[in-house]
């Protein structure tokens, strides 16, 4: 994550428009736009296979945890199930990656409406 971190703060300083630019800088601009776009979405469904892949091991982890319960009833075995070091561990592991999603999926919105935007003035229509 620390990489596409980085070529997400590179790719911000893109949006900034301090002056006046040329309309070959505005065409640059909005197909540097696409380019990391497109990178994120790649990002995205890496993330996404991840997220598949600890939803299961999450489950597994609950699972297992019912079964050593001993408890006298089901809420108290869930509770020990929600409490256990495993199960917290994979819990996080999932909430880390759907941040990461939700993250991508921010900044991915915010491209592509710096996309529209330097599109708009390569055609003479903003700004």
């Amino acid at each position: 994550m620390k990489d596409i971190k980085d070529q997400l703060v590179e790719y911000s300083k893109l949006l900034a428009l301090t002056q006046s630019i040329s309309v070959s800088e505005s065409e640059r601009r909005a197909s540097q736009f696409l380019v990391i776009m497109a990178t994120i979405i790649e990002y995205r469904h890496l993330f996404s296979e991840q997220r598949i892949e600890y939803t299961s091991v999450q489950t597994a982890v609950y699972a297992q945890e019912m079964e050593k319960g001993d408890a006298k009833t089901v809420t108290e075995n869930k509770l020990r199930a929600e409490a256990s070091s495993q199960y917290v561990a994979a819990r996080e592991q999932l909430e880390r990656i759907e941040n990461d999603l939700t993250y991508l999926k921010t900044y991915y919105e915010l491209f592509n409406n710096g996309h529209l935007f330097y599109r708009q003035l390569a055609k003479g229509e903003g700004y």
